[in-house]
């Protein structure tokens, strides 16, 4: 890569980009500036290696100083058939940069008087909207709501299934898990309610409101909330590259909780965002939004300790040494984004992908921003002693983002990030997180500080206790794992009742198979016939217990199977068909409540060996088991 450019020539570069563009194209003995030139090559380099190493097809780019702007496409609109990418006419999918748009015209809003954001939001949405807890929309904002985080109407194949939001906000609710403003988990839910408010205070739909609000006076024309997208960006819009193949014009699964994540944007098109943002809410020298909006926007509004950074509205902080910086990003099915501001430096950063691929993204922003920002060498530290409560912090802590009561939950607590947290004998407070290990120093009491990085995190208590685990920066806080929510328990159940169920599916047809032969040997064969096999209690008890398994078991896989056909359908909004297959669950759950009686009856009576008698209460036992265990993984009955 090239040599690393000071922040002065880095900006100025942008400026002179800026200028360049706007004298018209370059005469055959014209030269760029050294510092344009310095400025292009840097962020050429950054995104070619980028998506060269991250076999990423193409990207979208736009930089602002102030009110100079550069943008730029690289690679292929489309893996396949290629098309240039136009900053200025190629939209591409934000996922959740959509919420810091969503929430720059709720602010707007709030500055004219039309919504209080400390009030219920019941005071804007219909009663059927309301969540069960009043909450308000600053802490729906900063994802404080206490909802659980579910696919439930997220992802739609058509729009002939996507309902408007305000039904499917009333049909598809979230519950919500914990006691709003209290600790923070992301939610596309909350945003949705939050989105829902800008409608109804416009009276018309979401889409329709941010773009009287926020799209249209900004002057950004080639954006949409909107779902299908207008023709005229559908035709244009970049290819969407994800596991499941492309998606091209603009046919990509919709988003039910459109303020969360529906937009489509060009380049050109976030440039005027940032500029809003860095300007005061001007955007070309007219100021468009209400004053004092983006000052009100960058303060923070939320965290989980003093000592973290926290969020703004709508955006979230990171501390670059002392440089703030505030930043959003978002994943959808096939793209992913990426915006980053730094308000001191009236620098703005956008980076946008047509592959749903973080990793690529992230490499050319924090190679704009090491150029950007003065280099900071934080203080390494040493633990000084055993830190305060360290027998109560050790444990596993997991995110609060994840499902409670929709069928995903298996997927969401799998998937959701775990740290197992120990003390070292030499004080420091040790993380681990997969195959990374981080070693922190306490700096005030349940403030620690990384040894050597400068990051920060903090417990929290409830009634107490030591609960959770803070990380600065994120609106997820992590929650102490235990009791029955230990996977490890899990694991060792689900062992159990597998064994279980071979035993009886496989053990009790192979043990009397065994026992015909010795018979046939020793000519002691008699008639068999089922009035003969069901006239045994014994006999009947062991039908309705490998019933129950096979029944379970068989409904299980077939959900599993439809699931891996139709992910996206069946974890926001499942089929008829996909409810259907829990009939076989629900039949173990029968099996399961016939084997437990027929286990008393069997003792009671004394039918069969006592031997017998306590492997089938075992088997019994296991198939009760196997439906705890889909109980609390909600899939033992139809989503509700």
């Amino acid at each position: 890569m090239r040599q690393a450019l000071s922040r002065r020539r880095f900006l100025a570069g942008v400026g002179a980009s800026c200028a360049a563009a706007a004298v018209g194209p370059r005469t055959a003995t014209a030269s760029p500036s050294p510092a344009q030139s310095e400025i292009e090559a840097t962020l050429d380099d950054l995104v070619a290696a980028s998506l060269d190493e991250h076999d990423v097809p193409g990207a979208t780019v736009a930089v602002v100083d102030g009110d100079s702007t550069l943008t730029k496409g690289y690679g292929v609109a489309d893996r396949e058939q290629g098309g240039e990418i136009d900053p200025a006419e190629t939209a591409f999918r934000l996922g959740s940069v959509s919420k810091s748009v969503t929430a720059t015209a709720l602010m707007d809003a709030i500055q004219r008087g039309e919504i209080d954001p400390d009030e219920p939001v019941s005071e804007y949405v219909d009663g059927p909207l309301a969540p069960e807890r009043p909450v308000t929309l600053a802490e729906l904002i900063t994802h404080r709501g206490g909802f659980e985080a579910s696919n439930r109407g997220m992802w739609y194949p058509d729009v002939g299934s996507l309902r408007p939001l305000a039904t499917l906000l009333e049909t598809e609710p979230q519950k919500q898990v914990r006691e709003p403003g209290t600790v923070g988990a992301y939610s596309n839910f909350g945003y949705a309610l939050a989105g829902q408010v800008l409608a109804s205070t416009a009276g018309e739909p979401f889409h329709r409101a941010i773009d009287d609000a926020l799209l249209g006076p900004t002057g950004m024309s080639g954006s949409s909330f909107e779902q299908p997208l207008p023709d005229s960006l559908a035709g244009s819009h970049a290819t969407g590259h994800g596991g499941t193949g492309p998606y091209r014009d603009g046919e990509f699964p919709l988003v039910g909780l459109r303020p969360a994540g529906s937009l489509s944007a060009t380049a050109d098109d976030v440039a005027r965002f940032l500029e809003l943002h860095l300007n005061g809410g001007a955007v070309g020298g007219e100021q468009v939004l209400e004053p004092g909006t983006i000052d009100a926007m960058h303060d923070q509004w939320a965290t989980h300790h003093e000592q973290l950074a926290g969020m703004g509205f709508g955006l979230f902080e990171e501390f670059h040494g002392d440089v703030r910086t505030l930043w959003h990003n978002g994943a959808t099915l096939s793209f992913y984004s990426h915006l980053v501001l730094v308000p001191e430096y009236d620098f703005g950063l956008f980076v946008g992908l047509n592959a749903a691929n973080g990793s690529a993204a992230a490499d050319v922003v924090d190679g704009v921003l090491e150029e950007l920002l003065p280099d900071t060498e934080p203080r390494s530290l040493s633990p000084d002693g055993q830190p305060t409560r360290a027998d109560e912090l050790t444990g596993t802590y997991r995110a609060l983002q994840q499902s409670h009561t929709w069928h995903d939950r298996t997927t969401s607590v799998l998937n959701a990030p775990t740290l197992r947290v120990r003390v070292a004998d030499d004080g420091a407070l040790v993380t681990e997180r997969g195959d990374s290990t981080n070693r922190w120093v306490e700096i005030e009491p349940l403030v620690f500080q990384h040894e050597s990085d400068g990051r920060r995190i903090a417990f929290g208590e409830d009634g107490g206790t030591i609960q959770y685990l803070f990380t600065g920066g994120s609106p997820t806080a992590f929650g102490r794992v235990e009791g029955v929510d230990r996977l490890q328990l899990h694991g060792i159940l689900a062992l159990l009742t597998m064994f279980g169920a071979l035993s009886s599916v496989g053990g009790w047809p192979a043990g009397a198979l065994y026992r015909r032969l010795r018979a046939e040997r020793a000519g002691e064969v008699g008639d068999v016939s089922w009035e003969t096999l069901l006239g045994s209690r014994m006999n009947r008890a062991k039908l309705v217990a490998a019933g129950g398994f096979l029944a379970t078991l068989g409904g299980l896989a077939l959900v599993i199977v439809h699931l891996g056909v139709t992910p996206y359908r069946v974890l926001s909004d499942p089929p008829v068909t996909f409810r259907a297959l829990f009939a076989g669950p629900m039949l173990g759950l029968a099996g399961a409540v016939g084997s437990l009686g027929y286990a008393g009856r069997l003792w009671l009576a004394g039918d069969g060996s006592r031997l017998a008698r306590i492997h089938y209460t075992l088997v019994a036992a296991s198939l009760a088991g196997l439906c705890w265990l889909l109980r609390y993984w909600n899939l033992l009955a139809p989503p509700p």
